[in-house]
């Protein structure tokens, strides 16, 4: 007990609490990655007839890009030295409504019948805008309270935007709208991708 009591108390931590915290929120990004690309495979590997839909597709990619991103960008949180519960529970909600985001995105693969993704997304479509709305305003928040950044800024005015295009489509089931949602939301994608460029620098 002497030993065991010694080792714990002497023994110096092998990480700090961002790469502590880091752990988990990456298994999470993992396994929402991996449900993504797990589906694709069984489109890929099915027998049963699958009919794609553009728009549907465009909606995985983004959600499997989101969770790049988010993860790439979490490497600013690094300088946050003290955590308590409640932070570390606002922070981990991010990965964690990207990974139901990833789940609600295909049906049930491993019923013996045919899809039309095209249907489905249809029927889901207002799930999946709400939580991506969710992670962008969550994101802010996150943000303004641990990394102290100011209201005013670009980035804030840009996830403005894209709140603005994700109501529009949550109230729309106009094919047309959808279509120009999602052209207009990868182009504010591409930006958020510029602007992490030197966040792990």
């Amino acid at each position: 007990m002497f030993i065991l009591r010694y080792f714990l108390e002497e023994a110096e931590p092998i990480s700090d609490s961002f790469d502590f915290l880091m752990v988990l929120y990456s298994i999470i990004v993992g396994i929402g990655m991996g449900q993504i690309l797990m589906a694709v495979g069984q489109i890929l590997q099915a027998e049963k007839v699958i009919r794609v839909y553009w728009i549907h597709t465009a909606w995985v990619l983004l959600i499997l890009l989101s969770h790049i991103l988010m993860w790439f960008g979490a490497w600013e949180y690094r300088a946050i030295e003290t955590w308590n519960f409640y932070q570390f529970l606002s922070f981990l909600m991010v990965p964690a409504l990207l990974y139901i985001a990833s789940v609600i995105a295909f049906p049930d693969m491993s019923q013996e019948r045919d899809f039309d993704l095209r249907d489905y997304y249809y029927t889901r479509y207002g799930w999946l805008h709400a939580l991506l709305a969710l992670v962008i305003a969550l994101l802010s928040i996150n943000e303004f309270i641990m990394l102290d950044h100011s209201v005013f800024v670009l980035q804030n005015a840009i996830k403005g935007l894209a709140l603005l295009v994700l109501l529009i489509g949550f109230l729309s089931r106009q094919p047309k709208v959808h279509a120009t949602q999602i052209v207009i939301i990868y182009g504010l994608l591409a930006f958020f991708a510029w602007d992490f460029r030197g966040i792990a620098g």
